[in-house]
């Protein structure tokens, strides 16, 4: 009898270690929540790894749509989720400036989550009126100097990404400007393009059809380096202003206690897919870039942007609206 008992453990174990290696992974179909609008950054970049995705692991990759709250309700929800390798969150750069603006996310990205991949980033741009006189960021800076509060510019709600780029540009040059909060990024853009403020710092993906009509001009991106689309256009730290450096980000996340074989299976996977020349090149048109980072490198890089942000934050005194 002891013998037969040992073979039944010895079978279960065996049948069991394809499945906690993470070879095994996955026998259905898996889940990513993007907390955020369909159309958005997440959401696209999301779409394009789970066609892939779909097709490397013979199951489905669902994507669903849990936008609210600036994507903490999304993110609270994965924070809860089983932590098995099917329910998994694109998070962006939100997630890292929310935890000093609410009172309660309902989640901690340290404690709740194990990040997988950085997939993408995307700069911003600093767009003004072609009627605005300063051409460049020094240009720009100049002009504050001489006139401290006096130049207005616009985003999409305080403590949002829009505005802390210029505190940013602020804290590092010691001008003043004034905030013109807006509910969302398109009224703030319909206002630069009529001429009511003069300057604004949308993601570039919303910015680029205006540039290249003439009917926006671009002052500097504000990634640490320069964007594929406008590969002229100087960044932020290139005007004179190392370190600086604003790009909105993407990336796959899983519940906290995920096993480890499965979040490098998923890496492993997703590094495939997102260093393909298609996905790449299915991304530039989005203004998004693969800038891919690991589980270790990504769990450095959140540590630094909340950290970063956060001591932002409180310097602009940001609220939310």
């Amino acid at each position: 009898m002891k013998r037969i008992l040992q073979l039944l453990l010895l079978a279960a174990a065996i049948a069991a270690a394809p499945v906690a290696s993470g070879q095994a992974y996955p026998t259905r179909p898996v889940k990513i929540i993007v907390p955020f609008s369909p159309g958005t950054a997440a959401d696209i970049v999301a779409r394009l790894l789970a066609l892939r995705l779909a097709d490397m692991w013979g199951q489905g990759v669902v994507i669903e749509n849990q936008a609210g709250a600036a994507g903490n309700i999304g993110a609270a929800t994965v924070a809860r989720a089983p932590a098995d390798g099917y329910t998994l969150v694109m998070l962006g750069i939100n997630h890292v400036i929310n935890p000093s603006l609410y009172k309660d996310t309902q989640y901690d990205i340290p404690r709740d989550f194990k990040p997988i991949a950085r997939v993408a980033v995307a700069p911003l741009a600093i767009v003004a009126n072609p009627k605005f006189p300063p051409n460049t960021i020094q240009e720009l800076i100049a002009a504050a100097k001489a006139r401290p509060n006096t130049i207005y510019y616009g985003s999409g709600g305080s403590g949002s990404v829009t505005h802390l780029s210029f505190e940013l540009l602020k804290a590092q040059t010691g001008i003043e400007m004034v905030h013109v909060p807006y509910k969302s990024i398109a009224p703030m853009m319909t206002d630069i393009l009529g001429n009511q403020i003069p300057l604004g710092s949308p993601a570039l993906a919303s910015a680029v059809g205006s540039v290249k009509s003439g009917a926006l001009k671009i002052l500097a991106v504000t990634s640490g380096k320069r964007s594929s689309i406008f590969p002229d256009v100087p960044t932020v730290a290139e005007a004179g202003l190392p370190g600086y450096d604003v790009s909105a980000w993407n990336g796959l996340l899983a519940p906290a206690q995920t096993p480890d074989a499965i979040v490098e299976k998923i890496y492993a996977d997703v590094a495939k897919v997102a260093q393909s020349k298609e996905f790449v090149d299915q991304l530039k048109p989005q203004a998004l870039e693969v800038e891919l980072l690991g589980p270790a490198a990504y769990k450095a890089f959140l540590a630094a942007e909340l950290d970063k942000w956060s001591k932002l934050v409180k310097l602009s005194g940001a609220k939310v609206d």
